[in-house]
């Protein structure tokens, strides 16, 4: 059952590089986006971000919002991918009449 899990690693991989990837956007969010509205840079768009327990108020421009919604969904998009090619893999060969 363990090896199933393992036994086509890019799909955990592509998970865990995309929660690693979306996390450092986090981190730039939190350390450089000013924390107050800056209309002169589009950056209008208020969020409350938390990273490492500090949690504080940021503005995003437009680009910001797109790209933060875009890396959460790819994320959730290849977690999924991972969870149901795990079920497919292990339910595979266990029909009628099979022995195991």
């Amino acid at each position: 059952m363990l090896s199933d899990v393992f036994s086509k690693p890019e799909r955990l991989l592509a998970s865990v590089t995309a929660l690693l990837v979306f996390t450092l956007n986090e981190a730039r969010m939190f350390y450089t986006l000013p924390r107050s509205p800056d209309s002169g840079h589009g950056q209008v768009y208020g969020v409350w971000l938390q990273f490492l327990g500090n949690a504080e108020p940021a503005y995003l421009s437009l680009f910001d919002v797109m790209v933060r919604w875009g890396l959460a969904g790819m994320t959730a998009v290849l977690c999924a991918w991972a969870v149901a090619e795990t079920f497919q893999r292990s339910n595979t060969g266990r029909g009628l009449g099979q022995n195991r």
